[in-house]
């Protein structure tokens, strides 16, 4: 299965907000769930869970969480941030 990974402008301007060494970890985190879609076995160690409906997280250390969006073939990047910042989001999503 192929998906392509879409990153929404909410996200870009949360993730343009941190300083460049966790940024770097999440393009790594990026890359990692990129390469995992449509691989279940390979997500064992990414942490990834699911949210609500079509929402899912996956962690960046032990405090980040990008939020994403399970779409037909695609899945968007909506948002980065802390357990509570998330379900904050969670709860306007």
């Amino acid at each position: 299965m192929s998906c392509d990974v879409f990153l929404s402008d909410r996200f870009r301007q949360i993730v343009r907000a941190y300083p460049k060494p966790r940024r770097v970890e999440i393009g790594k985190a990026i890359d990692r769930l990129q390469e995992s879609l449509g691989h279940p076995h390979q997500r064992a160690g990414l942490g990834i869970r699911k949210l609500v409906r079509n929402y899912f997280e996956v962690r960046v250390g032990l405090e980040l969480r990008l939020v994403f969006k399970v779409e037909r073939n695609a899945v968007t990047l909506t948002f980065a941030g802390t357990h509570n910042e998330i379900q904050k989001f969670l709860k306007s999503a």
